[in-house]
């Protein structure tokens, strides 16, 4: 990708190294890692090309060294070993990630640094967010997405200043899907491929293809569908777990690049899964996920434009169906963003300045023929916006400065309720390499949360046959504001023990506190009382993160993990929603030229104290896992995972039910390509 600086303006080689640096650190690699992208990649990597839409440059299962944030991406590449058929056994390979689930639902909750539910996460799928959320006994925000279709996906913990930073005092998880290049190999014009997987726990089959095609050297073309049928599995000490399921996705994508300096992107993704209720054999369920974007982008040769526009539409849907009616819970998203970069120089310092704006529209529909979950999970409609501007500044070889302001705005409206509000974030980052192989750095950085629809507008009464009194609508709820502090140093050193081998780590630790943090409470006036969503709560979270990575070729180690706690401010009380401190670790070695790939991950996970106050497991556990893969010839592969080797009775917190025991999984994957 060019950097947009004209040669002329770039006179002082200073500048102009600290300004590669700037742009480096902006696409998660420092110096060294740019260098070495190539060469070191945990479980064979699987390093993306840079695209103009959706960057991401490091390899696979990697902290973004040198990028003064704390950001890990994970590419399909790296995964592949892996055989992660789920968003979770994705994402809890990344420190201070978490996730909620209900064996019986598809869907998937997402927490970072102990923060969920009701957009406190934006979760974004090829830059689209999924904002769906329906009211009940589990998590209140989650999303349906084929973990075949994964690209890479890109999470950034605590509050960001850019695009797609509204809302987010947890953090961004975005996840992009494959395209052409992913699936065309060297100077292949047509190729494709298909993968067949079996597991025993559950047990289930899966199927998935994918094509694409260059039409020219200006177009191509990517498709890709998956079909899964799962049944119900058991726990490690044999209980059964309902959590039967069958699973269809589609994926169609396009890009055209006009001439040089412009790319246009077409994407439409589909989603559709069935499950049974682990409460009534009466009762299943079916979600329904569709997104579809637009993306523009526009670099030409000047150092003022680098230009990115996106529009979207996801539309969620849930049904429920019962011997006495359907249930239906529907959510469309209507977004989009726009940003430029601009590069200059001003005396010594180089600047890259990202200035930008965002909103998108949510439009909730709840229909039930009893009327009850209309109530608790209310229609209305909310208009969130923002605009930012960045500056990031190479002030010496060593020193780098980022500052940032952000507004965030949003008007709601339902049930003759209505909302708005509005408030500027500020974000500074100081970053400091006081010798090439080590970089560390402060952050500073506020964040903006409006109330959603549900806390807002919710009013009614918990459906039969519980009673549990009325919940009580709040059109006076403010939103939560998180103030966060962090710091974190990078080291990326190479040939440690051996000429060809490297060791990257990243450490960090930090302070969020989020004021008027919204939980439910129950009211006693007006008689008989009701639960309400109130600001009552101050949210102070803390901890320590950390990631490494080894590689030497023929043998690769990675850790990760997180110690981590938070309390109520207000109370003292400890934060239920902050999860346990958690080890991964994962080691294996490459033989056969590196067509062989075997090796083993290992979790430890702390106990969760307090869990038992919702009648939640936070018993500590360990799980083994194993995994192998071989190239057989250059066009197919085989991989064989067992998870939970040992069989240990488990509950990942804050799940309600257990997780499965010992499970195999083989796969075989075939390609064609002319």
């Amino acid at each position: 990708m060019r950097t947009g600086v004209r040669e002329n303006a770039a006179t002082p080689g200073q500048w102009r190294d600290a300004l590669a640096r700037c742009a480096l650190a902006a696409l998660g690699l420092s110096m060294a890692d740019a260098a070495l992208a190539d060469d070191m990649n945990l479980l064979s990597g699987g390093v993306l090309d840079l695209d103009a839409i959706t960057v991401t440059a490091s390899p696979g299962g990697e902290p973004a060294y040198g990028a003064l944030s704390p950001t890990t991406i994970w590419t399909r590449g790296a995964l592949e070993p892996l055989q992660a058929d789920t968003v979770t056994e994705v994402l809890t390979l990344i420190p201070s990630v978490n996730t909620q689930t209900t064996p019986a639902d598809a869907g998937t909750a997402v927490s970072v640094r102990g923060l969920q539910d009701f957009g406190r996460v934006n979760v974004l799928v090829d830059g689209a967010r999924q904002n769906f959320q329906k009211s009940g006994h589990g998590a209140n925000g989650t999303f349906f997405f084929d973990t075949e279709m994964l690209r890479a996906v890109d999470v950034t913990r605590g509050p960001t200043s850019g695009v797609n930073g509204g809302g987010a005092i947890g953090g961004v998880v975005s996840f992009s899907t494959l395209d052409a290049d992913d699936v065309l190999q060297g100077g292949e014009t047509v190729a494709a491929s298909l993968k067949a997987k079996a597991e025993s726990n559950p047990e289930s089959i899966l199927l998935h293809g994918e094509a694409a095609a260059r039409l020219s050297d200006r177009a191509d073309v990517a498709v890709a569908g998956t079909w899964r049928d799962a049944g119900d599995y058991t726990s490690g000490n044999g209980e059964e777990v309902v959590a039967a399921q069958d699973m269809l996705s589609g994926l169609a994508k396009a890009r055209f690049t006009p001439d040089d300096d412009q790319e246009i992107t077409l994407s439409a993704l589909h989603y559709d899964s069935g499950f049974d209720s682990a409460f009534s054999e009466a009762l299943t369920s079916r979600a329904m996920s569709d997104t579809f974007t637009l993306g523009y982008h526009w670099d030409p040769t000047a150092s003022w434009a680098d230009l990115t526009a996106k529009i979207y539409y996801t539309s969620t849907r849930q049904e429920q169906k019962a011997d006495d009616g359907r249930t239906r819970f529907e959510i469309g998203t209507l977004g989009g963003d726009l940003h430029n970069t601009s590069r200059f120089v001003i005396g010594s310092m180089a600047h890259e300045l990202t200035y930008g704006s965002d909103l998108f529209h949510d439009a909730v529909e709840t229909r039930d023929p009893h009327g009850t979950s209309d109530d608790l999970t209310p229609s209305g409609d909310r208009l969130v916006y923002g605009a930012f501007i960045e500056d990031r500044i190479a002030v010496t070889e060593r020193v780098e400065l980022v500052g940032a302001l952000r507004y965030d705005g949003y008007d709601l409206t339902g049930d003759n309720i209505a909302n708005s509000g509005g408030r500027l974030s500020p974000k500074i980052t100081l970053g400091y390499t006081p010798f090439t192989p080590v970089t560390v750095y402060a952050t500073y950085a506020e964040a903006y949360r409006p109330p959603s629809l549900t806390e807002t507008l919710i009013d009614g009464f918990h459906p039969p046959p519980v009673t549990a009194g009325r919940f009580l609508p709040n059109p006076d709820l403010k939103p939560e504001v998180a103030r966060n502090i962090e710091a974190g140093v990078d080291f990326a050193f190479d040939g440690v023990v051996g000429p060809s081998d490297s060791l990257n780590v990243k450490l960090g630790v930090f302070h969020n506190r989020v004021e008027d943090y919204i939980e439910q409470v129950f009211e006693y006036f007006p008689i008989p009382g009701g639960y309400q969503y109130q600001n009552i709560a101050e949210a102070t979270i803390q901890g320590f993160e950390f990631e490494a990575r080894y590689d030497a070729e023929r043998a690769f180690a990675g850790l990760s993990g997180q110690v981590m706690g938070g309390v109520d401010s207000r109370t003292g009380d400890q934060l239920t929603s902050v999860p346990p401190n958690r080890l991964t670790a994962i080691a294996g070695i490459r033989a056969l030229d590196g067509d062989l790939e075997a090796g083993t991950r290992i979790t430890f996970v702390g106990a969760k104290r307090d869990a038992e106050m919702l009648g939640l497991v936070g018993d500590p556990y360990q799980t083994v896992d194993l995994f192998a893969t071989w190239k057989i010839n250059p066009r197919t592969d085989a991989s064989l995972y067992f998870a939970n080797i040992f069989n240990e009775q488990y509950t990942q917190y804050p799940n309600g039910s257990p997780s499965p025991g010992i499970n195999a999984k083989v796969s075989l994957t075939t390609r064609f390509g002319s």
